[in-house]
């Protein structure tokens, strides 16, 4: 799975955190998440036909607020992170801020988010 605001997070996490490197590979780079690991999971356990395909959807965020009210309490991995967080919380939002108003005023922004889908068939 791709996601422009996973990705963002976890870089932000990453900067100010030594230990969120491990979770950012593990969030962004496992084999799964790269094109033709599903497939590859599917095709390991017997299915045939296999077919992947991408699929995206928009992110739609009034301002950073809006983008952050998921990640306080929120459910996942990037809230259990927040939640956990080593580092100042205050720290790491103003950081992330920074990354969503990327020099540009405060305001809506759009974000994608890609995910590998898979599906096959099963001998009988």
């Amino acid at each position: 799975m791709t996601l422009v605001v996973g990705r963002m997070f976890w870089d932000t996490a990453a900067i100010l955190d030594p230990k969120a490197m491990y979770l950012r590979g593990k969030a962004l780079s496992r084999p799964i998440t790269r094109q033709g690991g599903l497939a590859g999971e599917l095709k390991q356990a017997g299915l045939q036909n296999v077919q992947e395909t991408a699929l995206t959807i928009t992110m739609n965020f009034a301002n950073f607020d809006d983008f952050w009210v998921p990640l306080d309490g929120g459910e996942g991995m990037c809230a259990t992170y927040v939640a956990a967080f080593n580092v100042d919380k205050r720290q790491f939002k103003k950081a992330l801020r920074l990354a969503y108003l990327d020099g540009s005023p405060d305001g809506p922004r759009t974000y994608f988010a890609s995910a590998w889908a898979a599906r096959g068939t099963r001998q009988r």
